[in-house]
């Protein structure tokens, strides 16, 4: 698995602050960040994770690069909505050459990634095949 971050917020708890002192604060926008020193910052988030309001730290933005990870585990990181995601497309994306992952329990087991190793060979002819006829029309 390669993960590389490629981009963050800055300041990412003093973003929550502010968002969040726009909820419980008569303070104007320009004036939000006003005396937000770091213990001031500290206790608002934990203030604000004590009483379950979360919302607030979606406003904090980390991107990461994530390849060699299986779609299966891609699946199951999609499904939380604390993060947005761009996905390459298998409808758009020619996957000839792609790599499969081996499950640990298979790889142990030579009869077992014998087999894998034979299933995935077919399901490799068959995509070409598949994308072959599709793209020939």
């Amino acid at each position: 698995m390669k993960v590389k971050l490629l981009s963050y917020t800055p300041e990412p708890e003093k973003l929550v602050a502010t968002a969040a002192k726009l909820c419980y604060s008569s303070s104007d926008i320009e004036s939000l960040r006003d005396g937000l020193t770091e213990e001031k910052i500290s206790g608002f988030i934990n203030m604000l994770a004590s009483i379950g309001h979360e919302s607030v730290m979606e406003h904090v933005c980390f991107t990461f690069g994530v390849e060699g990870i299986s779609r299966a585990c891609s699946h199951q990181l999609v499904r939380h909505r604390i993060a947005s995601y761009s996905q390459k497309s298998q409808r758009y994306v020619n996957e000839n050459g792609f790599e499969f992952i081996t499950p640990p329990s298979i790889e142990e087991i030579p009869e077992a990634k014998a087999e894998y190793d034979r299933v995935i060979s077919e399901i490799t002819d068959s995509y070409e095949k598949l994308v072959k006829l599709l793209t020939d029309k």
